[in-house]
C-alpha cells in the first residue's frame, strides 16, 4: 500500500464536483472548503488544468489542526461552445507541514512543495468541473425556502401596472395655472423611480440568494 493510499482521508474538500451554469459571459463565483481533520499542520497548493480561465484566491497556504480553509474561485469569461468537450477540474495537493512556522509566506510553501522529491508523499484530492450548457433553475419551493418571511411577502407583492390614465398625466400639457398638474406629474414619475429602484434591488437580492444556494448545495463533507 502506497503513502497516497495511507494518507487519502487526511484532508476533506468540498465540493468532490463543481458545477457552473451558462450564460458564461460574466464571472462566477464558487468556494471550495478544505478540512484538515489531522493533529498535525498541513500545506496545500491548488492547481487547474485549465488555469487561464479561473482565478484561485489564496493558491496555496497552511491549515492548522482540526481546523478549515475556505479558497475562493472564480470562472472568468470564455467563449463556450455546447459541443465541445471540457475536461477542466482542479486538483488539491497537500503534504504535512516540516516546521510550525505560523506566517509562513506562499512563497515558502510552494518551495516546500518543490523541495519534495518523493512525488509519493505529495497526496492530492482531485476535483471534476461540470459546465452547464443552460443556466441553473431553482424550483420555487425551493427559492421559497431560502427567503425570510417579510422578504417573501416582499416579493409576492405585485409592481405597480402603469397603464394609458399614468402615460395620459404623463403626457398631458402642464398648464402653469393648474397646480394640481405639477403635483400629480411629480407623484407618477417618484412611482415610477421608486417601482425600478425596488425591482432592481429585489433582482439582487435573487442572485445574491442564488449564488448562496449554489455554495451551500456543493458542500458536500
Amino acid at each position: 500500500m502506497d503513502l497516497n493510499q495511507l494518507n487519502a482521508g487526511l484532508i476533506s474538500v468540498s465540493p468532490q464536483k463543481m458545477i457552473f451554469y451558462a450564460p458564461y459571459d460574466r464571472i462566477q463565483k464558487r468556494i471550495i472548503t478544505i478540512l484538515n481533520p489531522t493533529a498535525k499542520r498541513l500545506l496545500f497548493k491548488i492547481r487547474s488544468n485549465a488555469a487561464l480561465n479561473y482565478v484561485v484566491l489564496p493558491n496555496c497556504g497552511c491549515i492548522e489542526p482540526y481546523n478549515t480553509n475556505e479558497v475562493s474561485v472564480s470562472l472568468n469569461y470564455f467563449d463556450f461552445h455546447d459541443d465541445r468537450g471540457y475536461d477542466h477540474h482542479f486538483t488539491v495537493l497537500y503534504i504535512r507541514s516540516p516546521c510550525n512556522d505560523n506566517a509562513m509566506p506562499a512563497e515558502s510553501i510552494l518551495y516546500t512543495f518543490k523541495q519534495v522529491r518523493d512525488q509519493l508523499k505529495i497526496n492530492q484530492v482531485r476535483i471534476p468541473i461540470e459546465l452547464q450548457p443552460n443556466p441553473i433553475c431553482i424550483p420555487q419551493a425551493e427559492l421559497d425556502m431560502l427567503l425570510p418571511p417579510d422578504t417573501r411577502n416582499m416579493m409576492l407583492t405585485k409592481l405597480p401596472v402603469f397603464g394609458e390614465e399614468h402615460l395620459k398625466h404623463l403626457s398631458a400639457p402642464i398648464k402653469r395655472k393648474k397646480r394640481c398638474n405639477w403635483l400629480r406629474v411629480l407623484t407618477t414619475l417618484a412611482v415610477i423611480v421608486s417601482s425600478l429602484v425596488g425591482a432592481f434591488t429585489q433582482r439582487h437580492f435573487i442572485e445574491e440568494l442564488i449564488y448562496l444556494h449554489l455554495t451551500v448545495d456543493e458542500v458536500h463533507f
